[in-house]
């Protein structure tokens, strides 16, 4: 009885283990970063992102097929942080750029201008959510997607950071 009782507290034991592993995983890589030239650097979940403003867009995906994606709109994350934006975005301004950076290591770059409302007529999203529900895990829980974008090789997913940085 009482080597019963130590392999059951073994085992409850390496569950709570294995659970607060999952918890400190999940929490690790469902943040979002943005840091680098900003007035507030900024560590954003899913559920930050639930309260703002959303926006929609479709875009197709690699075999064609049209997805709604819902999120917040990059524009708006980059005010949070106090990206400079219209009509301060020029002179040594217009040589700020956004790399943003995913869990497996991909990388995309963006002109400030292309994210600025001001500058672009072209919609960029932060997305959380695909056809109404939560990105897959293999998409998400953040993933760039782009209005009017022919190629799909800046639709980067899995985000983990947003820098904004100047050219050197």
């Amino acid at each position: 009885m009482k080597r019963y009782k130590s392999i059951i507290l073994l085992a409850l034991l390496l569950i709570s283990t294995l659970h607060l592993f999952a918890q400190t995983q999940t929490t690790k890589s469902s943040s979002l970063s943005v840091t680098g030239e900003v007035k507030t650097s900024l560590t954003l979940t899913t559920k930050d992102l639930e309260k703002m403003v959303k926006m929609e867009l479709k875009a197709t995906d690699r075999d064609e097929k049209e997805h709604s994606y819902s999120g917040v709109e990059l524009a708006t994350i980059l005010r949070l942080a106090g990206v400079t934006l219209g009509a301060e975005l020029r002179g040594k301004n217009a040589a700020k750029f956004l790399l943003i950076s995913a869990n497996d290591g991909y990388r995309v770059v963006f002109s400030l201008a292309e994210a600025d409302p001001e500058f672009s007529q072209k919609k960029i999203l932060l997305a959380t959510r695909k056809d109404g529900s939560l990105l897959p895990e293999s998409e998400g829980p953040f993933k760039i997607i782009i209005e009017g974008e022919k190629k799909k090789a800046r639709f980067i997913r899995q985000i983990n950071s947003i820098q904004v940085k100047y050219v050197q």
